[in-house]
């Protein structure tokens, strides 16, 4: 098969119609507000005879207590009157409080005057106990103009992923959930050194193959723009391009030092921004240079990622988990992409996310987004709109924030800038940068349950979305996907594991002929913590109305409609659970080719409505020519603006 080029889904040298409102505003620090002094009166108190003191109405209760309290009197100089009883906790210990509120450093030493009484066994501060809010310092993060809208909660912004909840979550012995221990691999443009992610990136690969001998006047390395092929250097030397004759022109975007930044820039350390998932650790993978890349490329790079074996290349000694794929090409999925896709989640657990492409279609995606088994991202503005340049249509799984999205870049036109004044941030567009943010989840999702699959993953995510807002483009249309994007509700639900979840395909899925049989495969699972499945189900959800049999089981099949307006059928795959009636639902959209164009009878006599050769000739015409619409991608170069 032909190998389509893919290109990043970041801005295209033509502005994206974002249809939103600006972010602007010089970056400056919030001051944190001064916090009250601290105070203490409770003391935990445990005696060596528990049971003179068991109760506080006993007799040897209150000399114990008065004792406590003319110890408490000396310790600080009359500071203290007395000690008041408050009641018995589990373990015989008494919780004591003292006459008035005192300083740490007083209570403190009042602690340790008490402790030496023959009497006491121990004794403490009854602590006053906190949840652990994390909220990052990052300059970004704390800018009044908000540039990192998208990490928070969805008040100010609708739209916003909520990934500030998802941090205050804890795993056992508080670990804060951020992605810790989990491997993401960013197949893009490279990754340029910055301040703010050199310390979580992994060992990087260029992937970026020579191109043929005089495909473009001479013996060059036009893509790989590095003057060789593969190698271990993943940097990324630009791909600019300044030659109208080889692509679309204009400077170097940097693409994958920014989906790198989206996913794990250092996160608070007072200064830069803060990355979605901060504690993951990121393989930049080299798939694009100038003029974008290849599947043949890309391919090898999945499979490289999570830790398959690849020609000529050494192992990968730190697999990922998660593969983001911020790229596209014309056509529909390409068989060399579905079967890496299958191989590394069946051989690997791996998950893939794909973003859905930025050429403003509203009823189709680009490959790898199109094909099964991804997580197809689309963009969604502040507001929680789509806005005219996301591209949404059948295989879109949900959405993510995607413009206004703030990261890490290189300061350089065309080659990269070095040293002094080299790092630098910028706010960008597109489907691009709402994938790294479902890929920030998805490890989130990873550390919290380490054996979790990618079918489970992918139901987490869809059914833990909110709802699009009523009256917005992608309220009821399922090719915007299920939802918005919500990192802390996914989360949430990993770690509670008490729902079921499920998947869904479909056979063939794409350029279904009118009148075949269409085979649908659910499958689905329960969390440790849930009952058992009670049922699943089938239903439709959009296009034509079919007749689905066996709707109640795993496997169900139809025949597509002969005629119709519409050519793509929308079906949902429920499994409920028995006792606690949790449901887990995933799509999965059929694309039939183009309705057939009506032909009508010239009214003759003799003719009794039969097709001329000529009528035949236009209808095939007709046909052809909407297929290749259908199969048309992004394929243009993405600038840095």
């Amino acid at each position: 098969m032909g190998a389509a080029v893919p290109w990043a889904h970041g801005e295209t040298k033509l502005p994206l119609d974002l249809g939103a409102r600006p972010r602007a505003g010089a970056v400056s620090p919030t001051v944190p507000a001064a916090q009250p002094a601290e105070k203490l009166q409770r003391l935990l108190v445990k005696f060596k005879d528990a049971s003179a003191a068991r109760e506080p109405g006993a007799e040897g209760a209150a000399r114990l207590v008065n004792r406590m309290s003319r110890a408490a009197y000396l310790a600080t100089a009359g500071q203290v009157q007395g000690l008041g009883y408050l009641r018995t906790t589990a373990g015989e210990h008494h919780v004591m409080l003292t006459d008035r509120l005192l300083d740490r450093a007083a209570m403190q030493s009042l602690v340790k005057s008490l402790a030496r009484d023959s009497t006491v066994e121990s004794v403490s501060i009854d602590e006053r106990m906190a949840a652990h809010a994390f909220s990052p310092n990052d300059t970004a993060f704390v800018d009044a103009a908000n540039p990192q809208w998208y990490l928070k909660a969805p008040t100010t912004d609708l739209g916003a992923a909520n990934f500030a909840g998802a941090w205050n979550r804890t795993l056992g012995g508080a670990i804060s959930v951020s992605g810790a221990g989990v491997v993401v691999a960013v197949l893009d443009s490279g990754y340029r050194p910055h301040i703010d992610l050199n310390a979580n990136l992994l060992t990087a690969y260029d992937f970026v193959s020579t191109d043929p001998f005089n495909q473009y006047g001479g013996n060059t390395v036009l893509t790989a723009n590095d003057g060789n092929g593969r190698d271990i250097d993943a940097e990324d030397p630009g791909d600019g391009n300044s030659n109208a004759a080889y692509c679309q022109t204009g400077p170097s975007s940097w693409h994958g030092t920014r989906v790198a930044g989206i996913i794990s820039a250092v996160t608070d350390n007072n200064s830069g921004m803060a990355g979605a998932a901060y504690g993951a650790k990121v393989i930049p993978l080299r798939v694009l240079g100038v003029c974008g890349g290849y599947v043949s490329d890309v391919v090898d790079a999945m499979r490289w990622a999570a830790g398959l074996s690849v020609n000529g290349v050494t192992a990968n000694a730190n697999s990922a988990k998660v593969i983001n794929l911020s790229l596209g090409g014309s056509g529909s999925c390409n068989s060399l992409y579905q079967a890496a896709i299958n191989e590394v989640r069946t051989q690997r657990k791996a998950t893939v996310v794909v973003s859905t492409g930025n050429d403003g279609y509203e009823n189709s995606i680009t490959q790898p987004a199109n094909c099964q088994n991804v997580i197809a991202v689309t963009a969604h503005r502040p507001d929680a709109n789509s806005p005219r340049f996301a591209n949404v249509g059948a295989g879109t799984t949900l959405s993510a924030p995607g413009t206004a999205i703030y990261s890490t870049s290189n300061s350089g036109s065309y080659a990269p800038a070095t040293g002094a004044g080299a790092d630098t941030f910028i706010s960008a567009n597109g489907t691009s940068f709402a994938a790294p943010l479902v890929a920030s989840v998805a490890a989130m999702l990873y550390q919290v349950k380490p054996l979790i699959s990618p079918d489970e993953v992918a139901s987490r995510l869809v059914n833990s979305v909110r709802a699009f807002p009523a009256g917005l483009y992608c309220s009821g249309r399922s090719s915007c996907g299920a939802g918005l994007l919500d990192a802390d509700a996914a989360v949430a639900m990993v770690l509670s594991d008490d729902s079921p979840f499920s998947s869904a395909t479909a056979s063939p899925y794409t350029s279904v002929a009118r009148g075949a049989t269409v085979t649908l495969q659910g499958n689905a699972g329960v969390g440790a913590n849930s009952t058992a499945l009670a049922t699943v189900q089938w239903s439709q959800v959009s296009g034509p109305a079919v007749v689905l049999s066996n709707p109640n089981g795993y496997t169900a099949t139809f025949v597509t409609p002969a005629t119709s307006n519409d050519d793509v059928l929308v079906f949902r795959f429920r499994a409920t659970t028995l006792t606690t009636a949790r449901t887990a639902d995933s799509y999965v959209a059929v694309t039939m080719v183009a309705a057939p164009v009506p032909v009508t009878s010239s009214g003759g006599g003799g003719g009794g409505g039969s097709t001329s050769l000529l009528e035949l000739l236009v209808l095939g015409a007709l046909v052809i020519c909407s297929l290749f619409l259908r199969r048309r991608g992004t394929q243009r170069p993405h600038p840095d603006k």
